[in-house]
């Protein structure tokens, strides 16, 4: 039996944990971070700065301590995942420093 791929697709996303507001942002953000460390023209204290306000933002949204480990988690895997996007060729550094200026943009406006 096949099933076809708008089914399977439904049935993956209904079996997928649904990730809090703190977890989502952690997978986003260290995606950004990861793909902008992979980049020479992209300065690493401003890397740094921007990873400590996102770990501060990500801290700050979760609710409990189990949410504030997983969201750490969720973060790191998604650095070294941003990482090998540009190693593979699926983000430039352009692209990666775009998105590192508005995460910066962005966790300036959450202060």
């Amino acid at each position: 039996m096949t099933l076809h791929p708008a089914i399977l697709a439904s049935f993956l996303l209904v079996q997928a944990p649904m990730l809090t507001k703190a977890e989502s942002l952690a997978e986003l953000y260290g995606r950004t971070l990861g793909a902008a460390a992979e980049c020479k023209s992209i300065a690493h204290p401003r890397i740094d700065a921007t990873a400590a306000a996102a770990a501060a933002h990500v801290k700050a949204l979760a609710k409990d301590d189990a949410e504030r480990t997983a969201a750490g988690r969720i973060l790191a895997a998604n650095v070294d995942r941003g990482g090998r996007d540009v190693q593979n060729g699926l983000v430039t550094c352009t692209q990666a420093e775009s998105e590192l200026s508005n995460l910066e943009h962005e966790l300036a406006g959450s202060r």
